[in-house]
């Protein structure tokens, strides 16, 4: 309830991490005031609370009439944020602001209202109400104004009336078509849990086997996760909703209040952050990073899968899996089609500097003049097109760097015979299945990482004199790098511990898996 003692202004933010999961992307704030929930938002005012109160705004863009956008082009926002401004505007004239507003938007996109409601504040003309309010928001005013415009889902509606808010929170999601639903009334789960896991691919690839031991303990299972490494869990159906965040959309430095915030409406959440970065690995700068190598060793030689599983509180049993779509099946099956009796997918690099093994060329030209079956698909994002070079004219050398998309290449290891790479998402990614797997340990140990994997061949420098390990102190420097500050880069551009991988050790681990295949095969 409102109290005319109570600080008054600054309302959106007393709602800044409800709307995290609504305001992605490009989002405009219609009538921003003297401050926005986010710094990515797109501030518009048009200034009228400095005549009427002496609150100055400080708008991005400055506009006359919020009723009138004309100059911003339709369907170009992620979202349309308004925090107790409609409630200015004759009523009379609202659907027709809203509308206006609601062209903006993208299909998909979310119109977020947060507005005064007439049960606990003045209503107009009352003592201590607002003298600028020209009507009284309730529900179904609002829901009227907004049935005169187009397509859309009412998907969160909140009657905000603990603390000092005294608001109606509404987020329609644009839909095709015309029609009107209120998807908030639909009953929410009995049984929840939040998983917090930001990173790469391979962070969520080890993520999916928490999912599927809190599926199986009862969980409706919700993440919150960002993009491109949410990209891998798209079909997962251990995940019963996944919340997008853009990276630092929430600053760094606020995500503690907004995790605290979101565990509210939970019934567990399980944080996954740091679990393996910053804890088991190292970060610049921080004190582990500094230590001693073998007390880095002896700290942080755990297993990463396993202690995910510790922080979720579900039994360790391994359940990595990709779920590739029918359609990505199909494409899978069509692609292996067009290859040999035996076919490699070989990952040429990983996410960091030291993620890259130098001797792949050596090993393919071995393959290809030893068993004319052979096909070899090279795999990796558009930087290691580069190291496709040279195969030019070799019908047999598949170059997919930059062209199949992750989830391509996923689908891909089962039609694979064989899969070689470093610490990457894919390797990660074919963990449980048992195709061969040919492993380049570089700043992880077979503890770390391949302990539990099945049908595993991993393959790490076996003695080495390096800034994370020392005088060969430790087998690993349990370090990650950004960066060649703390790492030992050779002449030939990559990290001392995969150049001390010979390539012979990887033709000798192929020659053994080829024998077991063809002698299945017969």
């Amino acid at each position: 309830m409102w109290r005319p003692d109570d600080p008054q202004g600054g309302e959106s933010l007393k709602i800044r991490w409800e709307i995290v999961p609504f305001t992605r992307g490009k989002v405009l704030d219609i009538g921003c005031g003297p401050v926005k929930p986010f710094e990515h938002f797109i501030g518009l005012d048009n200034n009228a609370d400095a005549g009427l109160f002496g609150i100055q705004a400080r708008p991005n863009i400055w506009i006359k009439d919020a009723r009138d956008l004309a100059q911003f082009a339709s369907a170009q926002y992620d979202s349309v944020f308004s925090s107790h401004l409609l409630e200015h505007i004759e009523y009379a004239d609202v659907p027709a602001a809203l509308k206006e507003w609601w062209r903006l938007i993208k299909v998909g996109g979310y119109l977020v209202l947060y507005l005064p409601d007439e049960d606990q504040y003045p209503k107009v003309g009352e003592t201590h109400a607002n003298p600028d309010h020209k009507w009284n928001v309730n529900f179904d005013r609002v829901l009227q104004a907004m049935r005169k415009i187009g397509g859309w889902d009412l998907i969160e509606f909140q009657k905000r009336d603990q603390g000092q808010e005294y608001s109606l929170f509404f987020v329609f999601r644009k839909i095709h078509g015309d029609k009107q639903r209120q998807g908030w009334k639909t009953p929410k789960p009995e049984k929840t849990v939040a998983v917090i896991r930001y990173g790469a691919f391979g962070d969520l690839m080890q993520a999916s086997s928490i999912f599927a031991g809190l599926k199986a303990q009862g969980y409706h299972v919700t993440l919150y996760s960002t993009l491109p490494g949410a990209a891998v869990i798209e079909n997962d159906p251990n995940i019963d909703q996944v919340i997008l965040q853009d990276k630092d959309q929430v600053p760094n430095h606020e995500l503690g209040a907004f995790w605290k915030y979101i565990g509210q409406k939970y019934d567990r959440v399980v944080n996954l952050s740091e679990s393996v970065e910053g804890t088991l690995l190292a970060l610049p700068g921080r004190i582990q990073h500094g230590w001693h190598p073998m007390l880095r060793h002896r700290m942080l030689d755990h297993n990463y899968l396993e202690f995910q599983h510790d922080i979720a509180q579900v039994p360790h049993k391994p359940q990595i899996r990709f779920f590739a779509s029918d359609d990505e099946k199909k494409w899978a099956r069509r692609e292996r089609a067009k290859m040999g009796t035996f076919t490699v997918l070989w990952v040429l690099a990983g996410s960091s500097v030291h993620k890259t093994w130098p001797y792949v060329d050596n090993v393919v030209a071995a393959l290809m003049q030893a068993h004319p079956g052979i096909h070899v698909v090279f795999c990796g994002g558009p930087v290691e097109k580069m190291l496709e070079a040279g195969w030019e004219n070799e019908p047999r050398v598949h170059k997919t760097c930059g062209v199949w998309s992750i989830r391509e290449t996923l689908a891909f290891l089962d039609q694979a015979d064989a899969v070689i790479g470093p610490e990457t998402g894919v390797l990660n990614a074919a963990s449980c299945l048992s195709i061969p797997k040919i492993v380049f340990l570089s700043h992880s140990t077979h503890q770390n990482l391949t302990r539990d994997w099945v049908n595993v061949y991993p393959l790490a420098a076996e003695t080495l004199t390096c800034k994370g390990r020392g005088e060969n102190e430790a087998p690993a420097c349990h370090q990650l790098h950004y960066s060649w500050d703390n790492c030992n880069r050779e002449e030939a551009g990559v990290a001392s511990c995969q150049a001390a991988i010979p390539a012979d050790r990887v033709t000798d681990i192929l020659n053994v898996i080829l024998d077991a295949h063809f002698k299945k095969a017969a």
